[in-house]
């Protein structure tokens, strides 16, 4: 490849490193750039990249457990402040007055049905309501064996006192304190309790907290009409004496109802006593001559 003389443009034959023609220095020209080389297509077989283990996220500690049940009847530790003890006895009267609604429900039935059936004609129809045998079945052989008699208690009692308990008479409801008893007719009820008074309670006091019960529960609660508050004893329990009339409803019924009630209380305030007869108001003369033998058996065991 013959050179030209970058200063006079002579060609020199290949080789030469001095022009001919001047003696200027020849200089061979620049390598032709060198094509690029196109890169390899990414192979569809490639290893993708290695899995790397994220980085473990911050430790965070467990939530805190849920608290533990708190009941409402928990009792404080003896170093911890406790907190003032305010309980009324009559509060006794909300599960009676319970009872007393559902009594007075059938009373009300009675009521509207115009007394059709006593509970002896209930019995004698239940006699004569006898299933018939299948034709050809053979008639059960009696039992050689005696059936025991089954005895019935004479009497109720709990912690506070104990009632007898009359042929008919039965125990609606029970507690440490209060002892309701129905009547054979199913037709009234009588209360009797007795139990520590937490604050102490004056029998008066005691009066004004039933007042204000019966008040809440049935607004037109007044004294029956011809009944005068009194004061006395039963059965060695001072204290005092009324009536109160007030009306019950039931669903679509309504009862004239009224309650004999006495209260009491011993000198220091620290026990309490109480009776009370429920039954329609027309029907508190008989039923209160009905219960007579119940007031006279009632024995204080709280003094």
């Amino acid at each position: 490849m013959a050179l030209v003389c970058p200063r006079c443009a002579t060609q020199n034959p290949d080789g030469n490193s001095f022009c001919l023609a001047c003696g200027s220095p020849l200089n061979a020209p620049p390598p032709a750039p060198a094509m690029p080389v196109a890169a390899a297509p990414a192979s569809p077989f490639t290893e993708p990249p290695a899995f790397t283990t994220p980085p473990a996220a911050a430790y965070a500690p467990p939530p805190p457990p849920p608290p533990a049940y708190q009941s409402p009847y928990y009792a404080p530790a003896s170093g911890a402040i406790q907190p003032p003890v305010h309980r009324t006895p009559w509060l006794v009267i909300i599960a009676v007055v319970v009872v007393l609604v559902l009594v007075m429900a059938g009373v009300g039935t009675v009521l509207a049905m115009g007394f059709a059936h006593s509970s002896n004609q209930a019995a004698s129809d239940l006699k004569q309501l006898s299933s018939p045998s299948p034709a050809g079945s053979p008639s059960p052989v009696p039992s050689s064996s005696p059936t025991p008699a089954i005895s019935t208690p004479s009497s109720a009692s709990n912690a506070g006192l104990t009632v007898p308990l009359p042929d008919g008479w039965v125990v609606d409801s029970q507690d440490s304190e209060s002892i309701t008893l129905v009547s054979p007719s199913g037709t009234g009820s009588i209360t009797i309790a007795s139990g520590s008074s937490s604050p102490l309670q004056s029998a008066q006091q005691n009066k004004a907290t039933v007042d204000a019960f019966f008040k809440e529960q049935f607004p037109d609660t007044k004294s029956c009409t011809g009944s005068k508050t009194t004061t006395g004893s039963l059965n060695g329990v001072a204290g005092i004496s009324w009536e109160l009339c007030f009306t019950l409803t039931s669903g679509a019924q309504s009862v004239p109802a009224a309650a004999l009630l006495f209260v009491g209380s011993n000198p220091s305030g620290s026990v309490y006593y109480a009776m009370y007869m429920l039954t329609v108001a027309s029907n508190m003369p008989a039923f209160s001559k009905e219960c007579a033998p119940i007031l006279k058996g009632i024995q204080w065991k709280l003094k």
